[in-house]
């Protein structure tokens, strides 16, 4: 429990791009695509993870070749699970407010509230 009587939140980060968000020469075991990430939304869902956070990238960076765009990758994720909260991750400057905020109004009616966004 958390000082405040919570209990604490556990998240992960959605590896929606390829490599993850490691540096490194050696070769990852994470894969970037859909099935694989509806696979590992399922299990951190029954492990007990609250939260993943799907990242973004302007373009894409720390080594990775690959990005998907996280809002509509959460979607997907939200529709493989039943508990799972998916926080997509916006720039603010690439999308216009008023079109961002309706896709995420949207997509938090379709998945009863499941969604979150972190302003990057």
């Amino acid at each position: 429990m958390s000082v405040n009587n919570e209990p604490i939140k556990f998240a992960y980060w959605v590896p929606n791009v390829s490599g993850g968000l490691v540096i490194s020469s050696i070769e990852q075991r994470t894969s970037w695509d859909i099935d694989y990430n509806r696979k590992l939304a399922q299990i951190a869902e029954k492990a007990g993870f609250d939260y993943a956070l799907s990242q973004i990238r302007f373009t894409a960076g720390y080594g990775a070749d690959n990005q998907h765009e996280p809002v509509s990758f959460s979607q997907a994720l939200l529709a493989a699970t039943e508990k799972l909260k998916v926080i997509a991750a916006l720039l603010p400057g690439p999308w216009n407010p008023a079109v961002a905020a309706k896709q995420i109004a949207t997509i938090s009616q379709l998945s009863s509230g499941r969604v979150a966004v972190n302003v990057v």
